[in-house]
Order: C-alpha cells, then sequence, then structure tokens
C-alpha cells in the first residue's frame, strides 16, 4: 500500500511563464479535462499537490521569438479557454485538427527525412539546442536532475503514490534521474504511472544520449516506473517518431516495467492564431491524457 498521491510536473522547451504560473496553468488544464470526462473525480484531484521542476530561467537564450510574458501568459491562457469549451470527448478528433489555422506538417516531415538521411543529429540540434544545452552543459544537467532527483527521493520516502508528467525535453531529463535513481541511488520504490508528451524519446539519435546507454542487461533502462503512457500529436516535429514501446521493449521483456504505451492524438492547441500540435495545454487537457489521471485518481492508495 502506498501513501498519499503526489503529481510532479517537468516542462519543455522555450520560455515560460513564472514557476507558479505554469504549474497553475498545467493544473488548470488537467482540471479542464476532468471537468469534461470525469467531474466527479474533481475533489480529488484538488486534493492532490502538485509541484514543477522549473527550469526555463535557464533556457532565455535560446528563444527566437520577442517574448512578453503577460501576453505569453494571456495567450496560453485562451488556448486553454478555447479547449475548456469543448465539453465532448469525440471533437478532439482529426476533423477538429484539420479546421485549425495554419496547420502544417512541414517541421514534422523534415524531421523525418533528416532521419532516413542519417542526419537526426544535426537536425535534432537545431531543432532543439535546449536539449543540447542539457547534454552539453554540466552545471544546467546537474541543477535540473539534481531538482527532480531530491524530489522523487523526498516522495518515495513518504512512501507517496506518485503521477509524473514530462513534456518535450523534460521528459528525457525525466528518463535520466529514473534511471539515476533505480541504478545509481538504488531506490526501489516505483513511479505510478509516467506520461510524456511530446517526448523525443522515440528518436533513435536521443536514445544515444540517456544515461544507461552504455549498459546492459537490467542495468540499461530505468526500473522504477509501474506503467508509462507517451502521448505524441501529429505533427508535432519533437516527437516525429512516435512510438517508444518498440525502443524499450526489453523493459517489458525484462520485467522491469508493468507496461508502455503509445497513444497518437491530435493536439487542437491554437497559439498566436496558428495550430500548435506541440502545445503542452493542448496534450494536458486532452481525453487520452485525461484517462490516465482519471484512472490515477481512481486507483487505491
Amino acid at each position: 500500500m502506498t501513501g498519499a498521491k503526489k503529481i510532479i510536473m517537468l516542462h519543455g522547451r522555450g520560455r515560460k511563464p513564472e514557476a507558479a504560473q505554469l504549474q497553475e496553468l498545467w493544473c488548470q488544464s488537467l482540471a479542464a479535462g476532468l471537468q469534461r470526462d470525469a467531474p466527479e473525480l474533481l475533489d480529488n484531484f484538488a486534493a492532490v499537490p502538485t509541484q514543477m521542476i522549473y527550469f526555463a530561467d535557464e533556457l532565455q537564450q535560446f528563444d527566437r521569438h520577442t517574448f512578453d510574458p503577460k501576453l505569453d501568459l494571456a495567450n496560453r491562457q485562451q488556448a486553454l479557454e478555447r479547449l475548456a469549451a469543448l465539453d465532448k470527448p469525440r471533437q478532439f478528433r482529426r476533423r477538429s485538427y484539420d479546421e485549425l489555422p495554419g496547420k502544417t506538417a512541414l517541421k514534422e516531415f523534415v524531421m523525418d527525412v533528416s532521419a532516413v538521411a542519417g542526419l537526426s543529429a544535426a537536425s535534432t540540434n537545431r531543432a532543439l539546442p535546449e536539449l543540447k544545452h542539457y547534454w552539453g552543459d554540466e552545471n544546467f544537467k546537474h541543477k535540473v536532475r539534481e531538482a527532480l532527483l531530491d524530489t522523487l527521493k523526498q516522495c518515495f520516502a513518504n512512501n507517496e503514490d506518485v503521477l509524473l508528467l514530462s513534456h518535450c525535453i523534460g521528459s528525457v531529463v525525466a528518463y535520466d534521474v529514473l534511471w539515476l535513481l533505480g541504478h545509481e541511488h538504488a531506490h526501489s520504490h516505483r513511479v505510478s504511472q509516467w506520461l510524456t508528451f511530446g517526448s523525443p524519446l522515440g528518436s533513435r539519435y536521443v536514445q544515444g544520449k540517456l544515461q544507461g546507454r552504455k549498459e546492459q542487461g537490467a542495468r540499461k533502462y530505468p526500473v522504477n516506473v509501474v506503467e508509462w503512457h507517451n502521448i505524441s500529436a501529429e505533427d508535432d516535429y519533437v516527437c516525429h517518431d512516435k512510438t517508444v514501446a518498440d525502443d524499450f521493449v526489453q523493459m517489458l521483456e525484462q520485467r522491469l516495467i508493468g507496461g508502455i504505451s503509445d497513444h497518437t492524438i491530435y493536439n487542437l492547441a491554437v497559439r498566436y492564431g496558428r495550430s500548435n500540435p506541440h502545445s503542452s495545454v493542448g496534450y494536458l487537457v486532452h481525453p487520452r491524457t485525461t484517462r490516465c489521471l482519471a484512472e490515477w485518481l481512481s486507483s487505491d492508495t
């Protein structure tokens, strides 16, 4: 039997609102999904403590756009309001996605072609300079890892039931930390559910940079997750390779994890007047995410 529940969040690339604002926006997005699909669990969700592992202040140098924090937060909230107004899960299907302004598969196509041509390193580093920074800057890597390590260690010490949410490059950080916890810190506790959104973990190039990549057998993979759900949106170039179950099947065969599931969705978020299939808000409010959250909230502790 585990103790109280807790949700831990890791954001992705790019400039973000302040930590407290971003955490609140993620919680509002999750609550909007529950309000639509499982309103009976809203009180349960409200009682669960959440924590955002925040590192966006380290990534300002990689922002290619003018950044107005008030405008950015307002635009994210507008995107959520539009999505929260969709009151039926069936409204999150392809027909709705095809009607979005500025929808394009070009970036994902470029990433796919680069992978086939053996240019994954160059294309990934160009598309995700923040990830290159994570791999190359030891101080930054240590800082962001330690923040999650310390949080998970405390959760495990308290015997808490953890739901880990990680978006984009946050999923790479989460993977590395989960590996470190099991193999270098010898923690046997498990995260109940790990949800990855818009994750580059399906990329062979990225896999070649992960903790444990040079190990064999059980030492190659994280050993402290019960269920891993990988959610990828159509046209999200960051997760152009949308499956992880095939790449990490050894985790199942060696009984290191209870299950790995891939889910492809349509992310209906619109940012600054254009479709943004990588948006965390669009992932968090989606019915597939809500289903995973509802199952976790309903599980025995």
